[in-house]
């Protein structure tokens, strides 16, 4: 749950632990401490600085939430929820695929669009993991075979910490573990990922018109896709590469 906060500090920098990989975002010279209490630390000074950088965008004196600061939250989830018990997280994204967005199309031109879209990348995962997902236009379930299972799980477990940071929001976001897999592996771009989460949102608004509230989650979920694919990108960036 997002929290609102206000602004308490005037000094943001980021630190490295003497003689290791490690950094910190100090405030007024203090390490951060996530929720749970574990200090803010990351392996990537990118990271690091662009989490920093988030607390610097807020004005004096500012009301924030917790929801503003999307480097944050992904770093606190990997550190305080991913890397003490990946068996759960893993457990929690596995279920996307039992009722994945890619699996279940329409009929008609709305269902012609989702095999335009939906299909590549359905051929595309069963190419990289040896299973293609079933898909039916029923309102019945479709059945997740053993072999897909075990697909899924071993593409979640290959995933480090920020790939799995990363996935936990493109799946909701998206609605499919297919296309978090997809985003996490690099197969996939955020545009293609935003553009099959919301073809029945544009295509129904290609019918009856713009609808701001629809507008306004497409939008949302672009933003949550962006940030987490950054926050990926951001987490492998070497000092090697920064230099």
């Amino acid at each position: 749950m997002s929290q609102s906060l206000k602004r308490f500090w005037n000094d943001v920098a980021v630190a490295q632990e003497a003689e290791q990989l490690a950094f910190t975002v100090r405030l007024d010279g203090r390490a951060f401490r996530l929720p749970g209490g574990t200090t803010l630390t990351v392996s990537s000074r990118a990271l690091a600085e662009a989490i920093a950088e988030e607390w610097r965008a807020i004005p004096a004196g500012a009301t924030f939430r917790t929801s503003d600061l999307p480097m944050t939250q992904m770093a606190g989830t990997q550190i305080e929820r991913i890397a003490p018990d990946r068996t759960q997280i893993i457990g929690g994204l596995a279920a996307y695929g039992d009722n994945d967005l890619l699996c279940y199309r329409a009929s008609g031109s709305l269902g012609r669009e989702q095999d335009a879209l939906f299909d590549p990348v359905l051929d595309e995962f069963s190419r990289r993991h040896g299973v293609r997902p079933p898909v039916t236009r029923s309102l019945m379930p479709v059945t997740i075979e053993p072999a897909l299972q075990q697909a899924y799980g071993c593409a979640l477990k290959a995933m480090d910490d920020p790939g799995l940071a990363c996935a936990a929001v493109c799946a909701p976001a998206t609605g499919s573990l297919i296309i978090a897999i997809g985003l996490v592996q690099g197969w996939l771009l955020a545009e293609q990922a935003l553009a099959m989460a919301s073809v029945e949102e544009r295509h129904q608004m290609a019918q009856w018109g713009e609808d701001d509230a629809l507008i306004g989650e497409i939008e949302r979920n672009g933003m949550d896709l962006a940030a987490a694919l950054r926050f990926h990108a951001l987490s492998h960036q070497s000092e090697t590469k920064q230099a």
